[in-house]
């Protein structure tokens, strides 16, 4: 009890000499910060503009995925899920994040002051187990196409229950003092709300940064690598495969087409082929191709590599911008705040947590890039005076096909040269007989 009531005159003593270094104030007002009292003009429109941007973009990817009824795809019902996150993030934790970071005297009350920890972590550790339900969806699907994907509506709910329950705990450290009530009128409506270090509170964060951070991103990491391996080696096998069923067709279709002759992919007795057995060759052929071709009809390879690429990035990006905010956390425990690091350590925590909700308008971006059509692109581009880029892309088509189109006249060409020479080898042997 001794112990808990020192802390308790401790801190109010510490508070209260922070605030005679400002001057005379009035404690029922908020006022910022000394050490942000220059720079929170700059913050305040740097959080504005990502909560803005941030807002607006996911709800149009909410609603996107209902008005397309993507919503019918795993993957894209989860991706509901991590818009939903993000706007939890931007309408909710974002403001009061900074205003508690800005303000030095706490003015929310004691409610606020317990629930301010789980408002700011539990929509971001939903997302990180939303990004690894994703990844173990699309495992599934890709490596193991017979089994049945994930339930998204189960995994949702279990996403947001387990994240509600990681950070009940915080309000075991958390502690609020009531200056209203101690120091009288003066200080009605005013608090301390601060983290109680005797408790070892740095083992609980150390423990939510290993299991919600660094794990899930180790096992999403690995997921993608199989995922990705998987889907390059059926891409070679079916490049392979379709080689050598359009050789060997276009080898009997021109036997077909003379009537005769040995040709590359016909029997090596020296027997001619005759029109009716190349016939039946050429459908044999077709067959084989139409089954490599359906056998892949299901799993769309150039979908899925685009897909691919989009949720890697998505996720990279998502890791990039929440790592400093985790490290700086993780070391605050061991450099505590003085009054010869305070202005350093509170601007660069303000600027690292601005980066960390900075990712709640990549995913959206992202995903309009992914969603977006090649037309709406181009025309994009030509906006922004991309105009050359746009001519080489659609110029690329037309280079594809001439160089195709190139192709088979050669093969025909090789053909017809080599039956000319047969009738010119038969005309020389009647002539020399």
């Amino acid at each position: 009890m001794e112990a808990s009531e020192e802390t308790y005159v401790h801190h109010v003593l510490q508070w209260l000499e922070t605030v005679n270094k400002s001057g005379r104030v009035d404690f029922t007002q908020p006022f910022v910060r000394p050490s942000l009292h220059y720079v929170y003009p700059l913050f305040v429109f740097l959080y504005a503009t990502v909560g803005t941007v941030g807002i607006a973009g996911n709800a149009a990817m909410l609603f996107v995925i209902a008005r397309r009824r993507l919503y019918h795809d795993q993957t894209f019902f989860l991706m509901g899920n991590l818009a939903l996150s993000n706007l939890i993030k931007c309408v909710f934790s974002l403001p009061i994040t900074l205003a508690n970071l800005l303000i030095q005297n706490w003015l929310f009350g004691s409610f606020i002051c317990f629930f301010l920890p789980m408002l700011q972590t539990f929509p971001v550790y939903a997302s990180f187990l939303t990004f690894l339900m994703i990844a173990i969806d699309r495992y599934r699907l890709i490596l193991h196409p017979f089994k049945s994907r994930l339930p998204a509506g189960l995994c949702i709910i279990a996403v947001w229950v387990a994240a509600v329950c990681t950070v009940l705990p915080y309000a075991i450290y958390i502690k609020y003092i009531d200056l209203g009530a101690t120091l009288g009128t003066d200080f009605g409506g005013v608090g301390i709300c601060y983290v109680a270090m005797e408790d070892r509170i740095e083992e609980y964060i150390r423990a939510l940064f290993v299991t919600l951070y660094v794990m899930p991103l180790a096992v999403i990491a690995f997921l993608y690598v199989r995922i990705s391996a998987e889907i390059k080696s059926r891409e070679a096998t079916t490049i392979s495969i379709h080689f050598a069923t359009t050789a060997t067709a276009t080898a009997a279709a021109a036997a077909a087409s003379s009537g005769g002759g040995v040709v590359a992919g016909c029997p090596p007795d020296g027997s001619p082929s005759r029109g009716g057995d190349s016939a039946v060759r050429i459908r044999s052929y077709a067959a084989t191709e139409r089954s490599t071709q359906d056998s892949d009809d299901d799993l769309d390879l150039a979908k899925e590599k685009r897909t691919q690429n989009y949720l890697i990035t998505m996720t990279t990006v998502f890791a990039m911008c929440w790592c400093p905010i985790n490290i700086l956390i993780l070391v605050a425990y061991f450099v505590h705040e003085n009054d010869n690091n305070e202005e350093s350590y509170d601007i660069t925590y303000i600027t690292f947590t601005w980066f960390a909700f900075l990712s709640t308008c990549t995913t959206p971006v992202l995903f309009a890039s992914w969603r977006m059509s090649s037309a709406t692109k181009d025309r994009l581009r030509g906006y922004f005076r991309f105009s050359n880029r746009r001519h080489n892309h659609a110029a690329a088509p037309r280079r594809h096909y001439h160089q195709k189109h190139y192709m088979e006249r050669g093969c025909c060409n090789m053909f017809e040269d080599h039956m000319i020479m047969d009738s010119r080898s038969i005309t020389q042997d009647g002539d020399h007989v």
